[in-house]
């Protein structure tokens, strides 16, 4: 009983607490709302008497109270206020902008009223107020809103109606504008601006009278003929009009200043231009918003005058040094071989090819090497004999400007082969592979121009360029901003594209190229002809330019990546080494298109022919890329049709040449399209057939057969020379058909016969290393050679008694490609950008074959001294 008593008493005690505590929350709240409201009423009463400073501050006041504080409008309350807090929070905001409507400070009426509306929409007169602020702050659009809300609330308020009438004519919306005139006329048929505005927007657009026929149809037939007077009339729509010429006053920007190149141009060259063209863009498309557009045209009147930039380097003689003293009564010195690395004419004229140069001299310094290298020596040797020479001081000697000289690794390492190893001068003339280079130079030179073809000398190509970018700068001084100039840039690049390009501007086309492709809609269809013939035509020698360039960098990443065969591959499955967009989002698209305009002959008054072969030698080795052999084929023949056709033999017997040949000199591969060559890549096609099957045997373990398929192809004497170029001049599969032959004659432990094969292949490797420019496909020369030699130390390592079966002449041949690649690996400081053999086994092999010549010749003086000894 006392515990039920003690919790009775507790329950009491807790009871009385929770009805205290409640008691305190009701007086807290009323507490708040009387001194929100006392606060409301005083802040009225200062209005009343003018006091509106005073007054601002008491409303400010009593929104920081924490009774309007946190009173948050809910969705449900939007249509009217019912909380005490709100109704203060609406009436407040209301009064704030009455008092900045009297300071005329109609920007925060504005806003007062906006807050206003956010709490309570259902005000029509607030709705009003806010549409006539806007009228007078030349807001349109929100006094239409505005106006439009009030008669949502109440369709019969006569002032919005009439002001949303004039904010509807000013803005142009007259089918609106009827509508609501309409709805005017219904209630007041005499409504004087209805019946002007009206006939004024029949007289501005006739046609809405017969549309809107009918919407008048409800109202009095009086409207038709009632006349309302001249003067009112012009008052009625000279309001309309003046707060439309206000309105677009606000709507006109100042005018911003043309942009600028934020890469000015160095030099007036096409590479210059387009690295300027390049940056502007990647400018625009990176920097922080507000970006400007795309289309804001590019003030290019810096360049109008030449003589405002530096001129370009001009190019230096081929045939002089740099380095040289200044020309005397002394007979010129001789040409500079090709194998003297020319850093000083790269340095100094960065737009000149160092290929360009060895290209140009080739021919000269193979057929005078030995020449040169005789006067080179002796030069050497007046220069480091007598005495002056040998007390020359240190200052002098550590000159940097004097260049130090290259040591001739050949003609040392010859003085140490014993003399049955050593090549005769009439050898090297005889040498199946020794004037390789020389001929296909000649072949090349002796190439007849094609249609429209150029020379690969890029002389008048450097001589007239800073003209022609000057001429493109003055031709594009008014322009449609940094993509049509990207545009115009590559239409006019392309039609040089037949001349041999300065280094790097390959590069710099495919990076315009591919930025502007992205922004443009696709190329104009030449079917419908919506343009220019002139244009489509130029829009398609372009895009044929920029995707045989394309092309030709996929097909150099295939090779780089050791892909010498286009493996036949399922359609549809993109080669990994070409990147996974390859081959990206129009190229199929535009190479269709270019295919529809090698339909349209009279698109071409001149070059069809050499149009319509490139789009589809461009197709075929697309093709054949992607493993699509048959379809390639079909193109290849196309192209072979073509170069054979009619108008073919008439451009012949015009040109009094003996077939045509079309010169791409701008691309890496496949630069030359005539018969022969079309032959020798179906031939190359059938070969990477072969190298699948050959590369299956291999895979299956058949070793035999794979020797039996590759070893009669190789050349290891002069005869069928002619044969044997053919077939090695240029399919990028042979590599991997050598490879594969050593590796089988090593699986199959043919020691002897693997040295032979090895030896053979070694030397056509090195001349194809030798003969082929920098690149991927000297790279993949270099390691096929890196491998062979491998496969060479491990036979003669293996079988000792290999080289005494080898004949002496290919002894002398393998002394002789080793110490050339001796040489070249010594030179690769001199070079760095050169693909080059880095290996210590060409010294190794060496080493062993000059000590099994020593080891045989002092057995044969053994037996020699023997014979005599026993006479």
């Amino acid at each position: 009983m006392i515990r039920i008593a003690a919790l009775n008493a507790s329950s009491t005690v807790e009871g009385e607490h929770e009805e205290t505590f409640k008691g305190h929350k009701t007086q807290t709240k009323e507490a708040q709302e009387a001194e929100a409201f006392a606060l409301y009423h005083k802040a009225l009463d200062l209005q009343k008497l003018d006091r509106y400073d005073e007054s601002s501050q008491a409303y400010h006041q009593l929104l920081d109270t924490r009774l309007l504080q946190e009173q948050v409008p809910l969705s449900e309350e939007r249509k009217g206020l019912k909380h005490p807090g709100l109704m203060l929070k609406y009436s407040t905001f209301k009064n704030l902008a009455q008092l900045a409507a009297k300071r005329d400070d109609l920007e925060t009426a504005m806003e007062y009223n906006l807050e206003a509306v956010m709490l309570d929409s259902t005000d029509v007169n607030l709705w009003y107020k806010i549409g006539c602020l806007a009228l007078r702050l030349v807001r349109i659009p929100l006094a239409r809103h505005a106006f439009e809300e009030g008669l949502q609330c109440n369709p019969d308020h006569w002032p919005c109606l009439d002001n949303l009438v004039t904010v509807l004519y000013t803005i142009c919306d007259y089918s609106t504008c009827l509508y609501f005139i309409c709805k005017a006329l219904e209630r007041d048929c005499r409504y004087s601006k209805g019946l002007v505005l009206k006939e004024k927007i029949f007289e501005e657009q006739p046609s809405l009278r017969k549309d809107s026929f009918r919407m008048f149809l409800k109202c009095d037939l009086s409207i038709h003929d009632v006349d309302v007077c001249e003067e009112e009339a012009n008052r009625i729509v000279e309001e309309a009009l003046e707060l439309r010429r206000k309105r677009r006053a606000l709507s006109v920007k100042e005018e911003e200043p043309d942009l600028k190149l934020t890469q000015p141009l160095p030099f007036f060259t096409w590479k210059c231009l387009g690295e300027s063209l390049l940056a502007m863009y990647r400018h625009l498309t990176t920097c922080e918003p507000p970006r400007p557009s795309l289309g804001k045209r590019i003030d290019l009147t810096d360049y109008k005058d030449v003589t405002q930039l530096d001129h370009v380097p001009q190019n230096p003689p081929l045939t002089d040094k740099v380095t040289d003293p200044p020309s005397t009564s002394t007979p010129s010195a001789p040409a500079v071989p090709a194998t003297e690395p020319t850093p000083t004419i790269s340095t100094t004229n960065p737009v000149v090819s160092s290929q360009t140069i060895n290209d140009s001299t080739s021919v000269q310094d193979q057929s005078n090497g030995d020449k040169i290298k005789k006067g080179v020596k002796r030069r050497r040797i007046t220069e480091d004999a007598g005495e002056t020479a040998k007390r020359r001081s240190a200052r002098v000697r550590n000159t940097k400007c004097k260049k130090e000289e290259r040591i001739d690794f050949q003609e040392l390492l010859i003085k140490f082969l014993p003399s049955r190893l050593r090549k005769p001068d009439s050898e090297e003339e005889e040498d199946s592979f020794g004037n390789y280079e020389m001929q296909s130079n000649s072949k090349t030179e002796n190439f007849p121009t094609g249609d429209q073809a150029m020379s690969f000398d890029s002389t008048t190509f450097m001589e007239s360029e800073k003209q022609d970018v000057h001429q493109f700068l003055l031709d594009n001084l008014e322009n449609g901003g940094i993509l049509e100039l990207m545009m115009r840039y590559l239409k006019v690049i392309a039609q040089k594209f037949l001349v041999k390009w300065p280094p790097a501007l390959t590069d710099v086309v495919l990076n315009i190229y591919t930025s502007w492709r992205k922004h443009s809609s696709g190329l104009p269809n030449p079917l419908l002809r919506d343009c220019k013939n002139q244009h489509i035509r130029d829009m398609m020698v372009m895009s044929l330019t920029c995707m045989e360039l394309q092309l030709d960098q996929w097909l150099l990443a295939k090779v780089k990546t050791g892909a010498v065969s286009p493996r036949k591959c399922p359609a549809g499955i993109p080669d990994e080494n070409l990147g996974p967009d390859f081959p990206g989002a129009h190229f199929l698209e535009d190479q269709m298109m270019m295919g529809f305009a090698a339909s349209q002959r009279d698109l071409f008054p001149d070059g069809w022919l050499n149009y319509v072969v490139r789009v589809y030698w461009l197709k075929a080795r697309f093709l054949a890329l992607q493993g699509e052999m048959e379809q390639a084929l079909e193109n290849f023949d196309i192209c072979t049709d073509l170069l054979q056709s009619s108008e073919a033999k008439a451009y012949k017997g015009k040109e009094n040449e003996d077939v045509i040949v079309i010169k791409l000199p701008n691309l890496q591969l496949d630069s030359t399209v005539s018969v022969e060559e079309i032959e020798n890549s179906l031939k190359s096609l059938e070969r990477c057939q072969s190298l699948e099957e050959i590369q299956r045997l291999h895979d299956m373990g058949d070793y035999s057969s794979v020797v039996r398929l590759v070893c009669p192809t190789l050349c290891s004497s002069g005869y069928n020379r002619n044969k044997h170029l053919d077939l090695i001049n240029s399919p990028p599969e042979r590599p991997t058909q050598l490879l594969l032959m050593q590796d089988s004659l090593l699986k199959l432990s043919d020691f002897k016969q693997c040295f032979q094969c090895s030896e053979v292949a070694l030397n056509e490797a090195v001349q194809q290393m030798m003969n082929s420019t920098s690149g991927a496909p000297k790279e993949e020369w270099v390691a096929t050679a890196a491998q062979l030699l491998t496969g060479i130390d491990l036979s003669l390592s293996s079988d000792s008694c290999a080289l005494q079966e080898s004949t002496v002449a290919h002894l002398v041949r393998l002394c002789s490609n080793l110490i050339q690649l001796i040489d070249c690996s010594m030179a690769v400081h001199e070079e760095a950008k050169e693909p080059s053999l880095s290996s210590v086994l060409p010294w190794i092999i060496l080493h062993q074959v000059i000590k099994h010549e020593e080891e045989t010749l002092h057995s044969m003086r053994q037996k020699s001294d023997f014979k005599e000894g026993d006479c």
